[in-house]
């Protein structure tokens, strides 16, 4: 004799919510590009000082733009990471602490594909 209790329709607390997103409506991608823009924005004004080649990185990020329509959540964040992480690779030629900073980087893009992957905090790129 089968259970009147069905596992999958009881226990669905609210099937019109999306896995993926957080309390605050943000999606795993949403979260992770913008922690990637607070650690390089954190990042650039605790060291600036310090490296000034800091300044073009810092002109890089605040000038960088992405204009792409008709994508969800999933694609347009990794696309606008890869295309932040191509748009400030040139700067790598021009110190070490760029260089080092956008290797940091990296770790934390891989993310998009392995959200266990461990993201990089360290001192060229400060957590949040």
């Amino acid at each position: 004799m089968k259970d009147d209790f069905d596992y999958d329709d009881d226990l669905a607390f609210n099937d019109d919510e999306d896995e993926d997103e957080d309390d605050f409506g943000m999606t795993f991608e949403e979260d992770l590009y913008l922690m990637i823009r607070e650690k390089l924005r954190d990042t650039i004004q605790e060291y600036k000082g310090e490296y000034p080649a800091l300044k073009k990185l810092e002109s890089a990020v605040s000038s960088f733009k992405v204009n792409v329509k008709n994508t969800d959540d999933a694609k347009f964040y990794p696309l606008a990471a890869k295309l932040l992480s191509e748009h400030i690779k040139p700067l790598t030629q021009d110190s070490e602490e760029i260089q080092e900073i956008y290797d940091n980087m990296q770790s934390d893009i891989t993310r998009f594909k392995n959200q266990r992957a461990h993201g990089y905090e360290g001192e060229l790129y400060l957590t949040a």
